[in-house]
Parts: structure tokens; C-alpha cells; sequence
């Protein structure tokens, strides 16, 4: 049950679409599990109001065709450094997930800095089976070659999120050397991180507003925090090689990461100002930021679903809610629940929403 819900638009396309639904909703065809809503909040600065969701479950698509027999991907070998592999599911095409989010295939060439080669290939984005084989979720794997690393780049179709929450179900594993990142970008000055470095203890991720550097090349001590893991519902100290709930807010004047629903850090450097992507990658490149992955390592980033509340560049600055939905800091279940029927003002600069729900649902949001 994969939706992503209603997106912004064009009133008559939405019209249109919406009677196509009506009349013969397709598999993974975008539908809403939303109740009417039309605004949303998020956990953390539940002031804040979205006009846009979206939710990605990637666990439930094992009753899909495509996702019949899946098996594991052979890893790139040191022939393949073109990053020319094809898609490994339909799923991944046009008119399903990759209306939303695009497998890149681009490389960066080995500097001083950062000496090794890096290239993104698709057969290092995948969908596999847990080991009970009951549950699916996507896979975005990096793997060290003598002569290059080979990774992986999922980025959003769309390109103009102006603040939004992002709540990301996932663990990783694998060799040191490698960075899970999970981001907003337009630059390397307007890009806002939740990254996981393999070389790191496991209870910690890192928390990070470009810029990192002055331009004098010093690290800047507010650009990048470190951050320890708690266990959901507990004091315990987690691991990211453990299921856990990765949460961005991007606010204006504020990013604000949350762990398993618990508020970790508020920080007002570097919060970016333009309308922004977002992407998710698992890569390295020999820079001393993931450290430089042994030779036949390799590493992966696991993800459950992605829920996602945002505005857009050019959304209506006094849009009237009709009913407001909370997006519930529910484990494991992130369903939009009614908090208030009242109509009133969206504060659209402060963060809005779209919703994107379960690609089989029925349910219709407008």
C-alpha cells in the first residue's frame, strides 16, 4: 500500500486526474489515506503548518508484481564505472515511485581532497525482503572498487520545497567509510543533513547546515553536531544499525533534528533560505568527512518509508485550512489523524504540507 497523495497542481489537472482515479485506479496510482485534510502538522514545532504530504510505504509492496523475486543486485565490479546499469525494478520508472524520486547515475572525479572516484550507479538502488520475508523496504548500497566507489542518489523530481518536516524510517550497515545522507539541497551553502558516517560510534548520527567551511577551509564549529541515538520510548542508547526515525524540520530561522519522535538539537546556522530538493544518498569518496572505505567494503542504508509534510516555492501565503491534520509521532504507523476541524490561516511561510499516502489506497483527499 504505496500512495503518494494529491500533489500541487493545476485545479483542472487535479480535476482530471482525480476523475481517472474514479474511473480506473491503477496500481501505485497516486491516491490519499488523508481524512479531507487540507493542512498539516508535523511533530517538533507543531505551530507550523503544511499545505503538502506525502508518505512512501515501501513495507507493504510485497504483494506486488514487481515484487514477485526480488533478489539482491550484484554488486558493481571494477568494469562497470560508467554508472550505465539499468533500473532494477519497474517500480523505480516513470508513472510509479520515479514520478516522485529519480535514481541518479552521475560521478565526481577523484581530487586531493577527495582521492577517490565516485559513481552512482541504479543497480545500487533496489527493493529487497526483510529476513522473515514478509516486509520490503528500499535499499541504497555503496561498495569500494580498486579504481572507484561506487554509490548511490535518490532525488526528489521535485525541486522547490520551501520547509518542510521529513521523518525517514531506516538503519544502516556495512563498512566504515561510507556516509548515509538524507538532505535538502540547492548548493553546497543551501543544504540542510541528517547523515549517518559508518566510521562513526554507532549510537551517533550527525546533525549538519552547510556551510561546513569558512573560506579560509576551517571547519566551522556550529556548521555539523554530533548527536547520540535514543532507543524509542527510552533513555537506552540506540543504534543506527537499528530501525529508527530520522526527523528534519526546516523552518525559517530554524532546522531542528528529532530522533524516535524525541526532540535532539535546534540549530539557527546555516538554515537554508531557497527553495530546495531533497535527496537521499549513500556514498563515499575518500574525503575525511566518511573516511576512505577498504577495498571491498561496502555498506548500506535500509529504509521502511518516507513521510514527508512541506510547502512549495509559490504557495498562497494566506491559504485557509479547512480541516487540520497531525501527523502522529506513532511508531511505526505514520497516519494523518484529525486535530481540528476549525477552519482558519495557514501560515504558509512558517512550513506547509501535500499529502502523498499508500499507492493502493482508495481513499480520495479532494
Amino acid at each position: 500500500m504505496f500512495v503518494p497523495r494529491a500533489s500541487h497542481v493545476p485545479l483542472l489537472l487535479l480535476l482530471a486526474f482525480t476523475l481517472h482515479l474514479c474511473s480506473a485506479a491503477p496500481p501505485l496510482s497516486p491516491t490519499s489515506a488523508g481524512p479531507g485534510c487540507s493542512c498539516y502538522r508535523a511533530a517538533g514545532n507543531e505551530k507550523a503548518l503544511f499545505l503538502h504530504h506525502e508518505f512512501f510505504d515501501f513495507r507493504s509492496l510485497g504483494n506486488e508484481t514487481f515484487a514477485s523475486n526480488l533478489t539482491v543486485p550484484a554488486t558493481i565490479d571494477d568494469s562497470q564505472d560508467g554508472g550505465i546499469e539499468p533500473l532494477t525494478s519497474p517500480f523505480f520508472d516513470k508513472g510509479l515511485f520515479g514520478d516522485y524520486f529519480t535514481p541518479a547515475s552521475w560521478s565526481k572525479n577523484a581530487s586531493e581532497a577527495a582521492p577517490v572516484l565516485m559513481v552512482n550507479s541504479h543497480q545500487n538502488v533496489y527493493l529487497a525482503r526483510d529476513a522473515s520475508g514478509s516486509s520490503v523496504h528500499l535499499t541504497l548500497r555503496t561498495n569500494r572498487l580498486p579504481s572507484f566507489q561506487s554509490t548511490s542518489d535518490l532525488q526528489t523530481t521535485e525541486t522547490a520545497y520551501l520547509h518542510a518536516s521529513i521523518r525517514i524510517r531506516a538503519r544502516v550497515a556495512g563498512s566504515p567509510g561510507a556516509c548515509a545522507g538524507m538532505f535538502t539541497y540547492l548548493t553546497d551553502d543551501q543544504e540542510s543533513d541528517i547523515e549517518i558516517l559508518t566510521r562513526d560510534d554507532h549510537s551517533t548520527i550527525r546533525a549538519t547546515n552547510q556551510p561546513g567551511l569558512d573560506p579560509r577551509g576551517q571547519i566551522i564549529p556550529d556548521a555539523s553536531t554530533p548527536i547520540t541515538i535514543s532507543k524509542s520510548g527510552s533513555s537506552s542508547v540506540g543504534s543506527w544499525t537499528e530501525w529508527n526515525e530520522y526527523q528534519l524540520n526546516w523552518l525559517p530561522g530554524q532546522s531542528e533534528w528529532l530522533i524516535n519522535g524525541v526532540s535532539k538539537l535546534n540549530k539557527t546556522y546555516g538554515v537554508p533560505t531557497q527553495p530546495s530538493n531533497f535527496q537521499i544518498k549513500m556514498w563515499s569518496d575518500g574525503s575525511s568527512w566518511p573516511g576512505n572505505m577498504t577495498v571491498g567494503g561496502l555498506a548500506t542504508l535500509d529504509i521502511e518509508w518516507i513521510d514527508m509534510v512541506y510547502n512549495v516555492s509559490g504557495d498562497a501565503s494566506g491559504a485557509t485550512c479547512q480541516k487540520t491534520c497531525t501527523i502522529n509521532n506513532i511508531a511505526n504507523n505514520p497516519v494523518p489523524q484529525t486535530s481540528s476541524g476549525n477552519i482558519h490561516t495557514a501560515r504558509i511561510g512558517s512550513v506547509s504540507t501535500l499529502a502523498l499516502g499508500t499507492l493502493l489506497a482508495s481513499i480520495l483527499l479532494f
